[in-house]
């Protein structure tokens, strides 16, 4: 989807209801390994955009990833942290529903100074750099080391990799069918793609009162078989590539991180006010680095150990 057509969407959707909050405690942050290998990138279904083609084999070296999407109440923590150490960024910078919910509203140049920051408040060495110093403010766009044990943005590849959970040739993160429903993910219904069978329509709908739910709190519906929860709808996910529409016919074959250059990033895993199309693992959309969405946050990945 190009930029104009997202941005439509947002504005003639509206912001995050701040309805039927939960109340239980967010999770720890536990971290998946995602085992080194080759997997098959890209739409094999043929009903996608040109951009998801061709589909090619992609190898990537084992990495581990967050299992939930960051959560507002990791936000708060790692940021306040930050506000103290010299970032630009804090608590206020990100809005979520509720500390086990997504944090949302985050720019890609807030998600790198963010991983940034976790990684310096945990002792481990930071990722992203600029002129050779730790990123931690202004939006430029950052060197990223591919060997510290700190965190990061994941590749395009390596959250298509995540997202299959193992499995090769499906349409969505589970592999025991190819059709989608509210049971299985956090998506807007609306009965225009074969292979969206949920028996409930629109938004999901909260169990205990019946009122449209929108954003889930992280870990509410079953993880893909990586042991990785929300890889199709919810929120959006920061990637760490710059966006290419023809990247895939260039792309080389071992661990791929996108064009050098570019003025978008790619987000992947589609939202809670997008249909079942945009929850197809090959799916893929362009937004621009300062991009602040309510249906947008982020997760992390490190290097194996």
């Amino acid at each position: 989807m190009k930029r104009g057509a997202a941005v439509a969407l947002f504005l003639v959707l509206g912001a995050v209801s701040t309805s039927s909050v939960q109340s239980s405690p967010p999770p720890v942050a536990e971290m998946a390994l995602i085992p080194a290998g080759s997997f098959r990138m890209g739409d094999s279904f043929g009903e996608g955009s040109a951009n998801e083609l061709p589909v090619h084999t992609v190898y990537v070296s084992a990495f581990t990833m967050d299992c939930y999407e960051v959560t507002k109440g990791l936000w708060d923590e790692v940021a306040g942290w930050a506000e103290g150490h010299g970032y630009d960024i804090g608590p206020a910078d990100g809005y979520g529903k509720a500390a086990n919910h997504p944090v949302v509203n985050v720019s890609w140049y807030e998600a790198a100074k963010w991983a940034n920051a976790r990684s310096e408040k945990e002792g481990l060495t930071p990722s992203y750099t600029v002129d050779g110093s730790v990123y931690r403010t202004g939006q430029r766009a950052p060197n990223c080391s591919w060997i510290t044990n700190g965190y990061r943005l994941p590749t395009e590849a390596e959250w298509e990799k995540a997202a299959r959970g193992g499995a090769e040739g499906h349409r969505f993160p589970w592999s025991d069918t190819d059709t989608i429903q509210h049971a299985r993910a956090n998506y807007f219904s609306d009965g225009s793609y074969s292979y969206d069978t949920s028996p409930t329509r629109d938004f999901p709908s909260d169990d205990v009162t019946g009122v449209a739910r929108f954003v889930s709190l992280v870990g509410s519906l079953a993880p893909n078989a990586y042991g990785l929860y929300d890889m199709a709808g919810n929120v959006w996910e920061w990637c760490w590539d710059w966006y290419g529409e023809s990247y895939y016919i260039s792309s080389p074959g071992s661990d791929p991180r996108g064009p050098a250059s570019g003025s978008d990033r790619v987000s992947r895993g589609g939202c809670f006010r997008y249909g079942a199309y945009a929850c197809r693992v090959a799916y893929r959309i362009s937004l621009w680095s300062v991009a602040e969405f309510p249906i947008l946050g982020f997760r992390l990945v490190r290097a194996a150990p």
